[in-house]
């Protein structure tokens, strides 16, 4: 039974006094096995709970409520039963090259069709009990995202170390069939699936669009700690113009069709490419923002949105601005930065961080340190007022990063304030020239390790 792990405040399980250890047994007399079931159960606007609470004593709560609104509670488990893991053993997984110091949730490896229709997890669909495609079907649980990396059967087997993996064409047919979307990924793996198979791999998966929304093609990613793994590489700069030019080919020849790109390379390929992102008709909806794809564009015309609206004065009289970046994206930044060059009292510098703690090799924003952070600016930021810091570092909710260090532990350690801006146009802008009160919710990417794991 779902059990209640935390209450919020001025919920509406506050208000009818559920606590924390609760086990919720029933809504309208329906018994809940999962958060899919109790999703569709909130939907309701009047429901009858039965409760046992932890004292032992058994409730019967009948509750007025919006159709929307839902509980206000975090559950014991995140799928209110409990997360279905992983068979697989990829070649590439990212779990498998996590430091071991890192914190336990980081290193459970879920591949569960729940989170994938829930948060937009990525799946491989290797898992499925006897009725879980059927039961996707019949409760209209879409989209999904999964997780393809080939169609050719013997090479999914090998890739994705599972017998029943070979079967993902079949999945997706009768998925599409009956009215499920799906967006889709490839992990780029050079010398496995990219070259004819990566031809073959979007020539196979093009004929379910639009039921097959999207394919993005993301590159491996490789860390320092893959003792005992593998033998993998990631693309060198020369692999990477010819992926972006492949499937760049493609895009061209099936949006006359298909009235749509398709297939989308991550902007990882195209910064080690040194090629300029397509413009933003190529990307569609955006709808693999998340995964690496069309970040760039979305952040370069945000950046054209913004600047005509920025204030054309500081809000200071002077004003000393470091900007914390990544590699991947330091051209970006920089070469966007170059637009407030002319506003008058502004110092600002740029600062790529080299990611020394998973390896030179991952070079995102959403992967950085604390630990690399201080090590590379210890010294060096001390005469600025502050240093912007992009959201996509810091876990949702939170102000840590990946490595447990917190905002306040990085201004104690470089003596200087810390502004965590978005990391979109508007965010680097308005940062920038100090009208952070002005900004909008942080947007995140679910850049964090987990979500690159996840994706994998």
């Amino acid at each position: 039974m779902p059990k209640i792990k935390e209450v919020k405040p001025g919920s509406l399980a506050e208000e009818l006094d559920l606590q924390p250890g609760d086990e919720l047994v029933s809504i309208n007399g329906t018994t809940i096995n999962d958060i899919v079931d109790l999703q569709f159960a909130l939907a309701d606007e009047t429901i009858d709970m039965e409760v046992k609470r932890v004292n032992g004593e058994t409730w019967q709560i009948e509750v007025d409520k919006d159709y929307d609104e839902g509980l206000g509670v975090e559950w014991e488990h995140p799928t209110v039963d409990r997360v279905h893991l992983c068979h697989n053993k990829c070649v590439f997984c990212f779990v498998d090259q996590i430091p071991g110091q890192m914190r336990k949730t980081l290193n459970v490896r879920d591949d569960d069709y729940r989170l994938s229709f829930l948060h937009g997890n990525f799946v491989t669909l290797t898992n499925l009990k006897e009725g879980e495609l059927e039961r996707i079907v019949r409760l209209k649980m879409s989209p999904l995202n999964i997780s393809v990396h080939a169609t050719n059967p013997e090479l999914r087997i090998r890739m994705v170390g599972n017998k029943k993996s070979g079967e993902i064409l079949n999945q997706i047919a009768y998925l599409a069939e009956n009215g499920i979307e799906m967006n889709t990924q490839i992990v780029l793996c050079p010398e496995w699936n990219d070259g004819e198979e990566l031809d073959r791999t979007i020539r196979e998966l093009a004929p379910f669009y639009p039921a097959v929304r999207t394919l993005s093609v993301v590159p491996v990613g490789l860390t320092k700690h893959r003792r005992g793994l593998h033998k993998l590489r990631g693309c060198t700069p020369e692999e990477a113009k010819t992926i972006v030019r492949q499937i760049r080919a493609w895009q061209d020849k099936l949006r006359p069709s298909l009235r749509s790109s398709f297939v989308h390379a991550a902007d990882e390929f195209y910064v080690l490419a040194d090629e300029p992102v397509p413009p933003s008709d190529y990307y569609d909806d955006f709808s693999q923002t998340e995964n690496g794809v069309g970040v760039i564009r979305t952040f370069l015309d945000e950046m054209d949105e913004a600047f005509p609206r920025a204030p054309k004065e500081l809000s200071t009289p002077r004003r000393k601005v470091g900007v914390v970046t990544s590699v991947s994206a330091e051209k970006t930044i920089r070469e966007s930065m170059a637009r407030l060059d002319g506003v008058h009292g502004l110092h600002y510098e740029v600062f790529p961080i080299v990611n020394r703690f998973y390896g030179n090799n991952v070079s995102v924003a959403g992967l950085l340190t604390g630990t690399d952070i201080i090590q590379q600016l210890a010294g060096k930021v001390a005469h600025l007022d502050t240093i912007l810091v992009p959201d996509i570092m810091l876990k949702d909710d939170d102000d840590v990063c990946l490595d447990d260090y917190r905002v306040a532990d990085i201004e104690r350690a470089l003596k200087t304030d810390i502004t965590v801006v978005p990391a979109t146009g508007t965010g680097l802008v308005f940062g920038t020239l100090g009208y952070t009160q002005t900004l909008p919710p942080r947007r995140r990417y679910e850049a964090t390790l987990r979500s690159v794991a996840r994706a994998q």
